[in-house]
């Protein structure tokens, strides 16, 4: 079995319908020997009965005269009712063992003697006097041979026919998997070429054009793949690049000695440094999002625990401004239900919602976040009075490192929040939808799907 499957497929296809042409015409060869094997051997009894029909009529007309000789070429044995032998052509080797011969069987028997087989006929003839038996007799040798014939006959021919079938299978087989090799060749010159062409797709409607179709969209994720993370890496080098610089610049000052700033140059660096901490945090939960691993469901119940948590968090960092924070939950009916998004990733995302929503107020304002049961969803919305984002933006909302930085506050973010919001809402098949509100503020609606419901 190793050694097969080191052979190509269109070999292994090959053989095996070498094998299967094998088998059908091995077995139609047995048939047809043995059907003309039945045949010979009726053909030769129907003779044998022939052969001793005058015999019948001469004893049945004249009974007590005794039988012509028979003619030429036959095998015949006439009996008379006492035992005696009246007439007999036989061969010697049957004569002297008449007891192989079952004179009460009528029907065809297989004699050997004196190196000959013979086939038997058993003929009885009842008259007054007695009953007369008639036996005929031929020698099976030359059947033998035509059976032999035959054989030798049938084994080339059909040798000959399976060769050919392997043939002409190994050549329409390799005729239906020369798409593949063309398929292959198109890849091998697009990977030697670095080009953005795409697998050729062929006019017919069968499992190459299939293949074809289904390895283009292939490569068209793997290069939006391979271009979303050259984007993240350029885009993650230039965000990177303003706080390095800025701690660089705090820790060149502090070395020069300079004690009048030195507060305030340990307060930049600190900040420089939760930048890079932010970005870090960010790059790393975006990689483990995009990894695609399963999440681990939870309840509602979890969800509205940690979105408490959450608000506890917001209202802690807009302790110094006049921002009122609310939170609205589901009945606790409602709390044991599975949903699919783990809880420390829903109080992630409620962080990163949150974390804009203060931004934008800039001091003062009203945040509100509402979890509401609406099967088969779990929906979160978080909405403030801040001054909403320009429409021509959002579309681009979601992207890595993009921000809105004269509609929605200062530019302190990382440009990450809500492209870790979109992934989470991607990675258990929720959504995530921003909207302007009809007066002012932005409106965020988050769906999670809900795994049962327990209807009742």
């Amino acid at each position: 079995m190793t050694a097969l499957n080191r052979l190509s497929v269109r070999a292994r296809i090959t053989i095996g319908t070498l094998l299967l042409a094998a088998v059908f015409f091995g077995s139609v060869s047995l048939l047809v020997r043995q059907q003309v094997d039945q045949i010979v051997k009726n053909a030769a009894f129907e003779v044998l009965q022939d052969d001793a029909v005058p015999f019948e009529t001469a004893i049945q007309q004249e009974p007590n005269e005794p039988a012509d000789n028979p003619g030429e070429g036959q095998l015949v044995a006439v009996i008379d009712p006492a035992g005696t032998t009246k007439t007999s052509t036989l061969p010697a080797s049957i004569t002297s063992n008449m007891a192989l011969i079952d004179l009460a069987d009528t029907g065809p028997q297989q004699v050997s003697a004196g190196g000959a087989t013979y086939m038997v006929a058993v003929e009885t003839v009842q008259t007054r006097a007695g009953n007369w038996t008639i036996i005929s007799a031929r020698n099976q040798n030359e059947s033998a041979l035509v059976l032999t014939d035959l054989t030798a006959g049938l084994t080339l021919g059909l040798g000959a026919l399976t060769l050919l079938f392997g043939a002409v299978s190994w050549h329409l087989i390799g005729a239906a998997l020369r798409p593949v090799t063309q398929l292959r060749r198109s890849a091998e010159a697009i990977v030697a070429s670095g080009t953005e062409e795409l697998l050729p797709v062929g006019p017919a409607k069968d499992e190459i054009t299939d293949l074809a179709r289904t390895l283009n969209r292939l490569i068209d994720d793997l290069r939006a793949s391979a271009s979303r993370e050259r984007q993240l890496v350029s885009d993650a080098s230039h965000e990177l690049r303003t706080p390095l610089a800025v701690l660089q610049a705090q820790l060149e000052l502090l070395r020069a000695g300079d004690r009048s700033s030195i507060d305030s140059d340990i307060a930049g660096a600190e900040r420089a440094t939760t930048r890079l901490t932010e970005l870090v945090e960010s790059l790393l939960e975006l990689s483990r999002l995009d990894a695609g691993r399963p999440p681990t469901p939870t309840t509602v119940g979890a969800l509205v625990d940690e979105a408490g948590e959450a608000i506890d968090r917001a209202r802690l960092r807009a302790m110094s401004d006049d921002v009122e924070i609310d939170l609205i939950v589901p009945d606790r009916a409602e709390h044991e239900a599975p949903v699919a998004m783990p809880a420390l990733l829903y109080g992630r995302v409620l962080d990163n919602l949150l974390s804009n929503a203060l931004r934008a107020l800039d001091g003062k304002g009203q945040i509100t976040a509402a979890i509401r049961w609406d099967p088969p969803n779990l929906t979160t919305i978080v909405a403030d009075n801040g001054p909403g984002i320009d429409p021509e933006f959002l579309p681009h909302a979601f992207d890595r490192f993009s921000q809105a930085d004269k509609v929605r506050g200062t530019a302190d973010g990382s440009g990450l929040g809500l492209a870790i919001v979109a992934a989470a809402a991607a990675s258990v098949n929720g959504t995530v939808t921003l909207e302007n509100a009809a007066d002012s503020g932005l409106i965020v609606r988050l769906t999670i799907p809900v795994l049962q419901l327990d209807v009742r």
